[in-house]
């Protein structure tokens, strides 16, 4: 296809990038009001080539055009939020914005490996000032953390794009190669044990850019690792690098929930859940069949939907008690029930609790790892079971400790929840929550059958559907059930609770997150899994912070010894030698001649033996 229809949604990014810079004197409204039909306009033109032109598209082309769509609406949303959720934001602030979101749609549109790896250094500076922009201490110190990191996972991917014309020569380079790309890829997906940046970087980042981070820039690099993986190294060219794959993928899942489990920062917590979600998108990948690509895209698209929408209800408790910590929420369920109520959907999703999006990808994910037929993929699935389990745990806490419970938390900021810059986002992504839940038929044949035409057809969409259906059944009755038993409770009176002859409140009675968390961390096995990461043997930078002091150590001595018994040693042994040949300097003409002479007759014998 034409290139220039490829880059359009490029170039209305950029342009409004552009505007903003030049419009920094007009009024607030006003700019929010061009940046979301910039944005509209940016989602339009995505929609409008890949449904017009769809039939010039190669696959992968077609593939790229779900990744700018599905980015295209992601930063839409975003921006609309934005607007509500801080009123200093400036035309620093969208112009950065846009620019990001045209990196983004840069990386998954490019047609040639160069201009890939241009946008995807442009999506890195951008964000890295986004990052950046609130300038507080905790922003400074996490921008560093995260530049540093992913330029390091850039030189690795720019490494694997130059040795791409030579993968079919050698073998071992072949390896090389594709590690390096593996490493480029993930530590912008978050993969452990790259994934340090993003529990640092998404707390610290501005609530809509979090939610972007991880609703679509994680995506890219998913995104890049499919490029590469599935048309220039296919997957069945190293059964040795899809079990390593696969190892990566369930120790991200498990681990990213583990660590999830003990958080008390809202946006951390989410920021570990993202990393865990990860995990099971290259699950699905690393089966390297049709079905698990499938699953993996399926979840990728689900993941986008889920936790675009958590980070997003997470802002809205952060603004109405300025804190993030879990401890100070509590009771909100009356205050804000249409964030509950979307927040409920996005958790229940996350979890994969049938019939919402996440229960969907996940078993078809499971599906695709059965057909494997191999006992690491067999254990790989227990695992991502054990993690659902784990995930809904952990999502029941923060329902309890946010909106259920007693509320323990000062409401510095009363939320209008009318605003439609909170009902547009919430309400439209939690119906996509439940309509990729309750039609995955329909989102199997319009969205991925023309990207993966071969093999999805095996896939048992009744099962799920009857699944589904019992979920929603299930999901009815506990709600009618909480109906009854909150009228039937009303009846009770509340009872005082005495120690010692005090009374005690119902804020130190009441179950809160703080005891599970020490359950948790309290439990044998895990808590050495806990005490290991505290020491930072997960964290790469961390690691590499430590190699470099060690590395600074040695070079300081191997300097010291090259100075103290090289130079000055050599300097001694030298002075000595130019002080015998300065003898032969004594100004007297017949010695000199004599030499030139003694120094003719040796190289003409020399010559004569030749």
């Amino acid at each position: 296809m034409d290139i220039k229809f490829l880059f359009l949604p490029i170039f209305i990014s950029f342009s409004f990038s552009f505007l903003n810079l030049l419009s920094y004197k007009i009024n607030r409204n006003l700019r929010i009001t061009f940046s979301i039909i910039g944005s509209i306009l940016i989602l339009f033109s995505s929609i409008y080539i890949f449904k017009i032109y769809s039939f010039q598209l190669t696959n992968w082309e077609k593939l790229s055009m779900f990744f700018a769509i599905l980015i295209s609406s992601i930063s839409l949303l975003c921006l609309i939020y934005s607007y509500w959720y801080n009123t200093s934001f400036n035309f620093i602030y969208y112009c950065l914005f846009f620019f990001f979101v045209g990196s983004m749609l840069g990386v998954v549109l490019s047609s040639s490996l160069i201009l890939f790896y241009i946008f995807w250094e442009l999506m890195t500076i951008s964000s890295f000032f986004l990052v950046l922009y609130e300038n507080t201490d905790e922003a400074k110190s996490a921008s560093i953390k995260y530049i540093i990191m992913t330029g390091a996972g850039s030189i690795f991917l720019l490494f694997g794009i130059l040795g791409v014309n030579l993968i079919e020569t050698a073998n071992l380079w072949k390896h090389l190669f594709f590690l390096s790309i593996f490493i480029g890829a993930g530590v912008k997906s978050g993969l452990i044990p790259l994934h340090s940046w993003l529990p640092d970087t998404y707390p610290a980042a501005p609530t809509p850019i979090s939610a972007i981070f991880s609703g679509a820039m994680s995506k890219v690099g998913i995104y890049a690792f499919i490029k590469f993986y599935y048309t220039i190294f296919q997957p069945d060219w190293s059964i040795v690098w899809q079990n390593i794959m696969m190892l990566i993928g369930m120790v991200t899942l498990l681990s990213g929930v583990l660590l999830a489990l003990i958080q008390h920062d809202i946006k951390r917590l989410l920021a570990y859940h993202s990393i865990s979600q990860i995990g099971y998108i290259f699950l699905g990948i690393s089966c390297g069949t049709s079905i698990g690509l499938l699953g993996g895209l399926y979840h990728l698209l689900n993941h986008s939907i889920f936790k675009s929408l958590l980070f997003l209800g997470a802002g809205v408790l952060i603004k109405t008690t300025e804190s993030r910590e879990l401890e100070k929420y509590g009771g909100f369920s009356s205050i804000l029930p249409f964030t509950f109520l979307t927040f409920s959907i996005a958790s229940l999703s996350i979890s994969g609790v049938p019939p919402f999006n996440g229960f969907v990808s996940k078993w078809i994910i499971c599906e695709a790892l059965i057909k494997k037929k191999t006992g690491f993929s067999l254990l790989a699935m227990i695992i991502s079971l054990l993690g659902s389990a784990l995930t809904l745990a952990s999502f029941v806490k923060v329902l309890n400790d946010s909106f259920l419970g007693v509320g323990k938390g000062e409401i510095k900021q009363k939320i209008n929840e009318k605003s439609p810059f909170i009902i547009l986002p919430f309400g439209i992504l939690s119906i996509g929550c439940i309509l990729f839940g309750i039609s995955p038929k329909l989102a199997v044949n319009k969205i991925f059958y023309p990207v993966i035409n071969e093999g999805i057809y095996t896939l048992n969409i009744k099962l799920i559907n009857i699944v589904s259906f019992w979920g929603y059944l299930f999901i009815l009755i506990v709600f009618l059930i909480y109906i009854y038993i909150s009228k039937w409770t009303q009846k009770f009176k509340e009872k005082k609770v005495f120690v010692g002859g005090e009374m005690l409140s119902r804020e130190i009675t009441d179950f809160d997150g703080s005891h599970f968390y020490k359950t948790v961390y309290e439990t044998g096995g895990v808590k050495e899994f806990y005490e290991i990461e505290k020491k930072g043997l997960f964290d790469s930078y961390k690691i590499s912070e430590k190699f470099l002091n060690f590395t600074g150590k040695v070079s300081e001595k191997i300097e010291m010894f090259v100075k103290d018994e090289i130079y000055k040693k050599g300097r001694k042994y030298m002075l000595i030698i130019t002080e015998k040949i300065r003898s032969f300097q004594n100004g007297l003409l017949p010695r000199y001649i004599f030499w030139v002479i003694a120094g003719i007759v040796f190289i003409m014998e020399v010559l004569k033996e030749w």
